[in-house]
């Protein structure tokens, strides 16, 4: 256990993650991982911009099934993560789908208003992931790495940098909805389009953990969204060090 001290210390560097749990696929189900997504009336199912076919519904998240203690910071509807997977057009790398707003990769928020509960018609997909049903959270307390925090060390004069890389691991790595990123390569936050701000990390995806898939060498998927352009977001990934 960590003094009183120190834990008061490296508080502001604390940020509360949630780690999903799922299970079996649950008919009805808004949040899931996999699956059939909701669409809005009268829209057909997304595709990849590069091979024109149907692209993986990888999350799904409605903002009612959010831990009771965090306001959604997505909005009041349903995050849904769109992710091509279709190895026979090479789409991760002729459709760069590890850049920020890839024409293979589609992250968007379906308003309240227009949440009817239309599923998508079930249709063949080639190497469809299965529906895992969201069951719950597992609380964390998350905190950034040495790459997050490099350009603050010539402010750190009290040394409280020291003390958070000595006493708390790197973020967290796995499934999880806020925290910190947990980079695998270099920090590399998307800038807005429309106001050139850097954006908010929103969720991870990491490989071969809820969705039995791979970004690249077993890596790391990240969604981001613009604190004042809401409906810009998009996902981007790193693969591990080979």
């Amino acid at each position: 256990m960590l003094p009183e001290e120190i834990k008061l210390r490296l508080a502001s560097f604390s940020r509360p993650a949630w780690r999903p749990q799922v299970g079996p696929a649950v008919p009805g189900a808004m949040s899931k991982f996999g699956g059939l997504p909701l669409l809005k009336p009268d829209e057909s199912w997304p595709c990849c911009g590069h091979c024109h076919q149907p692209m993986q519904l990888f999350c799904q998240i409605e903002s009612r099934d959010l831990p009771r203690n965090m306001r959604s910071p997505f909005g009041d509807g349903v995050l849904q993560v769109f992710y091509c997977t279709n190895g026979d057009e090479d789409c991760e790398v002729l459709g760069q789908s590890h850049l920020p707003f890839s024409e293979a990769s589609l992250v968007r928020v379906i308003p309240r208003e227009q949440a009817n509960g239309f599923d998508a018609l079930p249709i063949r997909l080639p190497d469809a992931l299965p529906e895992k049903s969201l069951t719950g959270w597992i609380p964390l307390a998350d905190y950034p790495d040495r790459k997050e925090t490099a350009a603050i060390n010539d402010d750190d004069r009290d040394g409280t940098l020291a003390l958070l890389h000595a006493h708390r691991p790197a973020p967290r790595p796995g499934d999880k909805f806020m925290g910190w990123p947990h980079w695998t390569a270099e920090v590399s936050y998307p800038t807005c389009p429309c106001c050139q701000e850097p954006m908010s990390f929103l969720m991870q995806l990491d490989s071969v953990d809820t969705l039995p898939f791979r970004f690249g060498h077993y890596g790391c998927a990240h969604i981001f969204q613009c604190d004042t352009h809401r409906d810009v977001m998009t996902l981007t990934w790193q693969s591990r060090p080979v």
